[in-house]
């Protein structure tokens, strides 16, 4: 009698057969989907970068404010730096509403390049009200202005606040606040040509908190709080986009993913070279935090 059909051993065969090819492609095809996500993150990266010097370029070499309004009045109202470079870009968020008004969850525009690929929470909840994505709930959160950067260029504040923005900051390139109410700049000349080091210096970076402005100290910081989109004590406001690289966008122009540590050994935010380089957090300091989550590990 013709045998048609196949034993239990040749099925138990084909089966870890099966098993054995699945255990060794689907790594292969999970690290492709990442690396595929990291280079559509430095595509976005280089366009918003890129989108900052045309902005530059039409506005006598300044740059974008980090933030325009009143931080008390109702955070939606703010305008960031992100609504400045929208016109050049056209990929991503929307325009304030007429009156006003705050855009609720069900109205979410598509974030385009301002949202990140390897980042999930780029629409999270913000604890003030309801908010969505970043502080204005038209654009996600993901990308931050580097609020460190000529800090390093031997520029520094007030003694009573060597580490912040204030009138006596005479190089950080942002203009950080502009208030509608009582109108000052606090930061710079806001200017792009203000740094003598604009190819090592970083002037966007990756965040997950919704504010529009980062340090470098946020590698040490992690997600159980600082209004992260997650709640992890594993990963920190300095995002990664995976195997502990951090994309960043450079002021003169080109964007690269660097290896966390390698950005704060190479001083790739332009704060550790200061005289006051080892008041705390100093680089020693960040990196031995950093090193406490898993995201850097």
């Amino acid at each position: 009698m013709n045998r048609k059909a196949f034993t239990l051993i040749e099925l138990l065969v084909v089966i870890a057969i099966i098993a054995i090819l699945a255990a060794i492609l689907f790594p292969v095809f999970a690290q492709a989907k990442a690396a595929a996500k990291r280079t559509a993150d430095m595509s976005n990266m280089k366009n918003m970068t890129m989108g900052m010097f045309i902005y530059a370029g039409d506005a006598d070499d300044c740059v974008p404010p980090i933030m325009q309004g009143f931080w008390d009045q109702d955070r939606h109202k703010l305008i960031l730096w992100k609504d400045s470079v929208l016109p050049y870009i056209k990929n991503g968020g929307k325009y304030p509403k007429p009156g006003g008004e705050a855009y609720t969850a069900a109205e979410r525009p598509d974030g385009g390049i301002f949202q990140s690929p390897t980042y999930p929470y780029a629409w999270a909840k913000i604890p003030e009200g309801d908010l969505y994505g970043d502080t204005t709930t038209r654009f996600p959160r993901s990308y931050a202005l580097n609020c460190d950067a000529g800090k390093n260029e031997n520029i520094r504040g007030t003694a009573s606040d060597p580490d912040g923005f204030n009138e006596a900051s005479t190089i950080f390139p942002w203009v950080a606040y502009w208030s509608w109410e009582t109108p000052k700049n606090v930061g710079g000349p806001g200017t792009m040509t203000a740094l003598n080091n604009p190819a090592g210096t970083t002037m966007i970076a990756p965040t997950r908190n919704p504010y529009p402005n980062i340090q470098a100290n946020y590698f040490a910081y992690g997600c159980g709080g600082n209004d992260c989109g997650e709640v992890d004590n594993n990963v920190t406001v300095m995002r990664s986009s995976g195997a502990r690289i951090v994309n960043l966008g450079f002021f003169d122009g080109h964007a690269k993913g660097m290896n966390g540590y390698q950005a704060l050994a190479s001083d790739a935010f332009g704060i550790y070279g200061r005289v006051t380089q080892d008041s705390w957090p100093g680089r020693a300091q960040v990196i031995a935090y950093m090193r406490e989550y898993k995201e850097w590990k």
